[in-house]
């Protein structure tokens, strides 16, 4: 996971397909710079897409969630790195794939600044998972909340956060204790 600067947002993103690709499931989480869930959206499509193309339709999800949030800094994550390869260095062809590059790199013109970052599968579980749900219709969003369906893997992360948070500031705590002992010994021994 990449921690995010207090003047950004994040976008986790991510798609499943079932066996033979015929349903296509899209997941985006938004997140504000202290990590709490301010938005998700799932989409659901009958479609035949190459994994790269459904990943770069979650990705375009995840803009125009980020658009209608009215975010103006962001972060994509997403487990796709050849996509974000190609993203970051905004490099479109003549291929079908590269449609999906252009519409997206078209919708990212109103952000202020914008950073692609590849995470692992199992840092992006939470758009994963959101990714199987299945909406009412073909599309949803949840603004200020999100589905319960996800709450576990919402909750085991923000636990994870404060676990090392908690495990910094105990670390922190005795390194001044040890560094109080050892000036209270070094100003004894030469007081």
């Amino acid at each position: 996971m990449v921690s995010t600067p207090s003047w950004c947002d994040k976008i986790e993103c991510g798609c499943v397909s079932n066996g033979e690709r015929i349903w296509i499931g899209m997941g985006v989480v938004a997140r504000d710079h202290e990590g709490n869930v301010v938005a998700a959206a799932v989409r659901r499509l009958r479609a035949w897409w190459p994994p790269q193309i459904a990943e770069g339709r979650a990705i375009l999800l995840a803009v125009k969630l980020a658009r209608r949030l009215r975010h103006e800094n962001i972060i994509i994550e997403s487990d796709c790195e050849s996509l974000i390869q190609r993203l970051s260095k905004a490099s479109t062809y003549l291929s079908d794939f590269d449609n999906v590059l252009e519409d997206i790199l078209a919708s990212c013109s109103v952000f202020d600044s914008i950073q692609w970052i590849h995470v692992k599968r199992d840092d992006n579980l939470v758009a994963h998972h959101l990714a199987k749900l299945v909406p009412f219709g073909t599309e949803q969003v949840w603004v200020n909340h999100y589905p319960y369906e996800i709450s576990p893997y919402v909750i085991s992360i923000r636990q994870f956060v404060l676990l090392l948070v908690h495990q910094f500031l105990t670390f922190k705590k005795k390194e001044a204790n040890k560094n109080n002992w050892i000036l209270q010994l070094q100003s004894s021994l030469f007081t």
